[in-house]
């Protein structure tokens, strides 16, 4: 079986070239073609990429950047194989993982994507949490979360239920979304769904768009638990920019005309947040946060990081022991605004008990 992995460099030809390695190192893989696409903009980024990478991958220079949507588009149109990895430049395939990921792809055909197990620190501690894309009904419930701190509890309650679920599970996990920095998809899904990307989205929410029309296409996705990933996540204002470019173009496609659309939109235009700001905590820079850890969560705890006052979404690391830590290497990758921690305990049933929150 052949399988196409598409990659987009913009200045990132040090951590592409580490994204290509790891795919590269995958046992069990046979007919593995590997295509980038830059959108540098510039020559001598090109002639980097080009020098950084094996003669086996395949290149296209776009001469201006077209955006990561159009640019994994122009990826597909190089691409042969019957499945389609999309590998963010900040991102790993750990050993093994494109065989899991394959396997539980195959192994039904209704099945259109499966993504890994991803993590955001190389010691595999914290997971990412589980991508999510405002369906209608979703849509409404995170507006009428706003309404009372009771609602707004239960709504957060229920999606660290659903991230502990799939950080602690053993087989694969169907879930309603996958991130497009990590996913495999079957070409025939994509083809059904009406291709790949949607090329209005200049960056984010072109995922979202995808798993809406795969669901839309009949397709169920999964995440292979056994398949793991790291991405190098970092969060700033910038990202926070480009989200709200593409949330119009997604709110139009998908959600327009609806009554609870309406509704959602009318709560958010006059309700206030439905959870209050948690106390502020004071970390010292360039150091790594340890949190004492009170004795009845000491043999089960989970620690949560967030840019969310409410920690949807949110990373995760489950531990036990007297401390809590959140490595410098880490929380230094969330700047320019107040970022969350909760801690609580690891079991599905008991709620989180302490939140702080901090300017980075």
């Amino acid at each position: 079986m052949k399988i196409s992995a598409l990659l987009v460099n913009y200045h990132t030809t040090p951590l592409l070239t580490g994204a290509v390695t790891s795919l590269r190192e995958q046992q069990g893989i046979n007919g593995l073609e590997i295509i980038v696409v830059d959108n540098s903009e510039s020559d001598n980024e090109y002639a980097r990429l080009r020098a950084a990478l094996p003669s086996i991958v395949q290149t296209v220079q776009n001469q201006r950047n077209t955006g990561f949507a159009a640019a994994c588009n122009t990826a597909l149109a190089h691409a042969s194989g019957e499945a389609v990895l999309l590998l963010n430049p900040d991102a790993r395939l750990r050993p093994g993982a494109l065989a899991h990921l394959v396997t539980t792809l195959f192994a039904s055909l209704r099945t259109a994507a499966v993504g890994p197990l991803t993590f955001w620190d190389d010691e595999e501690r914290f997971a990412l949490p589980p991508s999510t894309f405002p369906s209608r009904s979703d849509y409404l419930r995170r507006a009428v979360s706003r309404l009372h701190p009771h609602l707004g509890a239960r709504y957060a309650q229920a999606f660290r239920h659903k991230a502990l679920q799939l950080w602690t599970a053993r087989a694969p996990v169907q879930v309603e979304a996958l991130s497009g920095g990590h996913v495999l998809l079957k070409r025939t899904a994509i083809d059904k769904a009406g291709g790949l990307f949607d090329e209005r989205f200049f960056m984010y929410w072109e995922d979202s768009d995808l798993m809406q029309r795969l669901h839309h296409a009949g397709y169920r996705l999964f995440v292979a638990p056994r398949a793991h990933a790291i991405h190098h996540y970092d969060h700033h204002p910038g990202k926070d920019a480009l989200m709200s470019q593409g949330w119009p173009i997604y709110r139009a496609k998908h959600l327009k005309g609806r009554l609870s659309t309406r509704l959602a939109e009318f709560i958010e235009r006059h309700a206030a947040p439905g959870l209050p700001t948690p106390p502020e905590l004071q970390p010292i820079a360039g150091e790594a946060i340890h949190i004492p850890v009170p004795t009845a969560l000491q043999s089960a705890w989970l620690l949560e990081v967030s840019p969310a006052p409410d920690l949807v979404p949110a990373m995760g690391c489950i531990g036990q022991g007297l401390h809590a830590e959140i490595p410098a290497k880490c929380w230094q990758r969330f700047t320019g605004g107040r970022y969350f921690i909760r801690l609580g305990s690891a079991t599905l049933h008991n709620a989180p008990q302490t939140c702080w929150s901090w300017l980075n």
